[in-house]
């Protein structure tokens, strides 16, 4: 047994090496020149709330003023930026570039530290073989490797850590055969599931499967327990927001608070139910009641929970909005993390194939035994993989997550393969793919996009301008914030902040004449203006609204051929973006007197 914890030990020790020798490969790229470089969207942001906690901890940047017409919430949750900032501070960053220089360093490490623990809990709990098969998916599935190496401070490469948190803790759930046992699982479950809805609220998912689970699989007791501890803190968080903190689906709330405690209580009318009629301790559904009494009570808890969950008007319109984020979302389907992976063709759709590797066919097989053999444990590891892998066919943005849970489903199943050359079929199904595909990957150059490129060389531009608010694709947001350091009406949070605040300035880059594209900027007191290539950014405002306003009769198709414009004034300009002024806006008569900076 001492010789197995050692073995479990090193292994642990290997994977979290390669895991992490993995993801320092970019360190090249990522420290060619001056400050590292991130991504120029969502990072920056993280960047900027980080750098804010470091100087303000244990506060985060929450009411942002230079965002929005005259100030918005940021719809993330705290935990991720605040605890970024506090170690960040800790380490020794006081300045913005200072945290920037730190912060790069916590994807990869606490990757792989992940990749680590997992399998050593796999080698404990399902050998070896288990755990290696698994581990070379998560230390080389390229697609998890850019997501948590050096410099990718975007929230995603947590995903999978507190999904894999919220599974473990339901299989604890379910193995559980005392009360105590039982509470426990619980109390793990509730803190897995606080720590999901602090760091990203699209994990609400993992939180409803492991419900899902508990409550057909189990007393309830476990679950009722776990729902509660999240409903508590989610409804104390929200009861200490500042006034005017939005109540939707976007923002950490009323509604997953709700729905929480509608959760537990199911669960609770289940073990109450139990209790009532005399049953054994907490634990598996007791044989000694019928099939129909059975489902009768479930019947009955989901009706009161639903009941609960229903009864908020608000609660009852964030669950119908919020459900769009699965598909029907307007903005959300212009944006290529959201696309259907159906939609891929040739190698980009052979890309996605091998990244969810032989775990997408073997997890039906172990979904199938487990049916046939009653084990819940291994069910419930295929019915999570098998719900994420449906979510990505209908949306990219879960692969993060379907992967790794595909990869441990097949894992899983290897050691029940009979015959033994199927088994090395199966194993080499899932283990070869990731570190193939990862080191085609890094056959390619690393390079920033060119409408990235644009979008830094832009940002340069604009942090030497003057102060004043911006209006710009919605896109380059986050850049002309954090890099320009000037406000902006729109950003990469898109409409969850305000819905009709960002149709309205869509509305205005759509006008038909300058007159009214000026009345608006006057009105939201925007001082320069961004527009890129008409072509494409016309059909994405039409896409977000809905509309199908031909491109030619809009202000902004016409002065990008040629029409000159009276109110605003070109004043930098690159084949795919331009910058203006707008003179209405304009303080001294020297700011209107730029000359037209040109990178062509």
């Amino acid at each position: 047994m001492a010789r197995q914890i050692v073995v479990n030990r090193w292994l642990a020790a290997a994977f979290f090496a390669v895991a992490l020798a993995c993801r320092l490969l970019n360190a090249p790229y990522v420290f060619d020149g001056g400050k590292p470089r991130i991504v120029p969207v969502d990072e920056l942001y993280h960047w900027k709330r980080m750098a804010y906690s470091a100087a303000h901890f244990p506060h985060v940047l929450e009411f942002d003023r230079d965002r929005g017409v005259s100030g918005a919430f940021c719809p993330w949750p705290p935990l991720y930026d605040v605890i970024g900032g506090g170690a960040a501070r800790l380490l020794g960053g006081t300045t913005s570039d200072e945290v920037l220089a730190r912060i790069i360093w916590f994807p990869p490490i606490l990757f792989a530290l992940f990749t680590g623990i997992a399998v050593f809990i796999l080698a404990r709990r399902s050998g070896t073989t288990v755990a290696t098969i698994a581990g070379v998916a998560l230390a080389t599935s390229p697609f998890l490797v850019t997501t948590s190496w050096i410099g990718s401070i975007d929230h995603h490469y947590l995903e999978p850590v507190l999904t894999f948190a919220i599974l473990g803790a339901t299989c604890l759930g379910i193995r559980a055969k005392t009360r105590r046992e039982q509470v426990g699982a619980g109390i793990l479950l509730g803190v897995a599931i606080t720590a999901a809805m602090f760091v990203q609220t699209a994990l609400l998912i993992a939180a409803a499967l492991a419900f899902a689970v508990l409550f057909f699989a189990t007393d309830g007791l476990a679950a009722s327990c776990g729902f509660t501890v999240a409903a508590i803190a989610v409804a104390i968080y929200r009861l200490t927001r500042p006034p005017g903190f939005p109540d939707n689906q976007w923002f950490l709330g009323w509604t997953h608070a709700t729905l929480f405690a509608a959760a537990a209580i199911a669960c609770s009318v289940i073990a109450a139910a139990k209790r009532s009629a005399g049953g054994p301790p907490p634990g598996p559904p007791e044989p000694a009641l019928s099939v129909v009494e059975g489902a009768r009570r479930r019947i009955v808890a989901l009706l009161v929970g639903g009941v609960i969950a229903i009864a908020i008007p608000s609660v009852r319109t964030s669950l119908f909005t919020g459900s769009h984020f699965l598909g029907g979302d307007r903005w959300l389907r212009t944006i290529q993390e959201f696309q259907p992976l159906w939609r891929a063709h040739g190698d980009d759709l052979l890309s996605a194939g091998a990244g969810l590797s032989g775990g997408a066919i073997l997890v039906w097989f172990l979904a199938v035994r487990a049916i046939k053999t009653r084990d819940r444990v291994h069910l419930t590891i295929a019915f999570f993989a098998i719900v994420y892998f449906a979510l990505t066919i209908t949306s990219r943005r879960f692969w993060i997550v379907a992967i790794p849970l595909l990869a441990l489903a097949g894992a899983t199943y290897v050691p029940l393969i009979a015959r033994k050359r199927l088994a090395v079929l199966a194993a080499l199904l899932i283990a070869l793919p990731p570190p193939l595909q990862f080191a085609g990957w890094l056959m390619t150059p690393q390079t920033i996009p060119p409408n990235q490129q644009q979008w830094i060389r832009a940002a340069s531009f604009i942090r030497t301008l003057p102060s004043g608010r911006v209006l710009a694709p919605w896109s380059i947001g986050h850049a002309i914030d954090v890099e320009g350091e000037h406000p902006v009406v729109l950003d990469n949070f898109g409409t969850m902040p305000d819905a009709a605040q960002f149709e309205r300035a869509e509305q205005a880059l759509l006008a038909t004449d300058e007159a009214t594209l000026a009345r608006y900027c006057g009105a939201t007191h925007v001082r320069y203006l961004i527009l890129d290539q008409p072509r494409f950014g016309i059909a994405s405002a039409n896409a977000i609204l809905g509309t199908r306003r031909a491109a030619e009769s809009t202000w902004w198709w016409r002065v990008w051929r040629g029409e000159r414009p009276k109110t605003f004034r070109l004043i930098w300009s690159e084949p795919e973006l331009r910058i203006y002024d707008n003179v209405a806006q304009t303080d001294t008569p020297t700011e209107v007197a730029r000359t037209v900076v040109s990178m062509e």
